[in-house]
């Protein structure tokens, strides 16, 4: 699963993955980053196929959407 993101400045940025129940289950971003499109591939091995929230906080706000993990 690939989750795009694009910045207009750079910026500390975290981008976290979380189930249905609202636990986080990976950090994939969490730092410095340049303004510009990013894309992060988020593979996880120990987890279900499913559906998984992600949040994505920066400078400018939060931002979420959702992620389908299928195997």
């Amino acid at each position: 699963t690939e989750i795009v993101f694009s910045l207009e400045r750079s910026g500390p940025v975290r981008l976290t993955v979380h189930d249905l129940a609202g636990r986080r289950v990976a950090t994939l971003v969490d730092g410095e980053r340049e303004a510009g499109r990013h894309a992060v591939d988020w593979r996880p091995r120990e987890l279900a196929s499913g559906t998984y929230l992600y949040r994505l906080q920066t400078a400018g706000g939060v931002r979420t959407g959702r992620a389908a993990l299928v195997r």
